[in-house]
């Protein structure tokens, strides 16, 4: 009994003696939302139907967490604690492409995998970098990522090349570098449309003329 009580009189003050502990920081979750393109002139539309597929990437680039390099080394890399995207990196970039491409309106159709609809072209790639570069300079961002483009009639292989772009912070906030990375993917998404279209062949048909009409209908196979 002695014991007991002598316990319940210790408690309290080995409690404030330590002191309580500091609260765990809550979670954040971010979205990567990539701008509409600019008005883009083109002598036509592509004559068909194009495929997104899912995107790959190795690794870290799989996972949730945010990703930044403290001395900002493109070879060193580290996950960010409590900030999440809300989906996978591949997820949200093929996402954002199909949106994008959509918007531009050089395709009669843009489509993904999981429609099952035979398509004419295809683009696929790979996450290559999405992270803050946090050392050797101001804060920034880098994003990666490899975009190949093919047509299905031939296996032609139009275009396939690393894109790349990075953009300052405004602030040192995670906040920040979200904007940053949404401005600098918008460039990168930009630049491979760019040499996309330079890519099509109106000898081959690529291309449709302004104003022509085709057949919208898309068969299963």
């Amino acid at each position: 009994m002695t014991r007991a009580l002598l316990l319940l009189l210790i408690t309290p003050l080995l409690a404030a003696c330590f002191g309580s502990a500091p609260p765990v920081p809550r979670d954040h979750y971010y979205r990567l939302l990539v701008s509409s393109p600019a008005d883009i002139s083109v002598a036509g539309r592509l004559a068909g139907v194009v495929r997104v597929e899912s995107l790959q990437a190795d690794g870290l680039l799989r996972e949730r967490p945010l990703l930044y390099s403290e001395s900002g080394a493109s070879h060193e890399v580290q996950q960010h604690n409590y900030h999440y995207w809300t989906d996978s990196p591949p997820q949200m970039l093929q996402d954002q492409l199909v949106t994008y491409v959509r918007e531009s309106n050089i395709a009669r159709s843009v489509v993904t995998p999981d429609m099952r609809v035979r398509a004419d072209y295809q683009i696929s790639g790979k996450v290559k970098r999405l992270e803050r570069l946090m050392g050797g300079g101001p804060p920034r961002v880098f994003v990666e990522v490899e975009l190949a483009l093919v047509r299905l009639s031939d296996n032609a292989l139009l275009l396939v090349d690393n894109f790349a772009d990075q953009e300052p912070e405004a602030g040192r906030g995670v906040g920040s570098a979200i904007i940053a990375l949404n401005t600098a993917t918008g460039r990168v998404f930009g630049r491979f449309l760019n040499r996309a279209q330079q890519a099509f062949s109106p000898m081959a048909g690529d291309l449709t003329r302004p104003g022509a009409t085709t057949n919208t209908s898309a068969s299963v196979p």
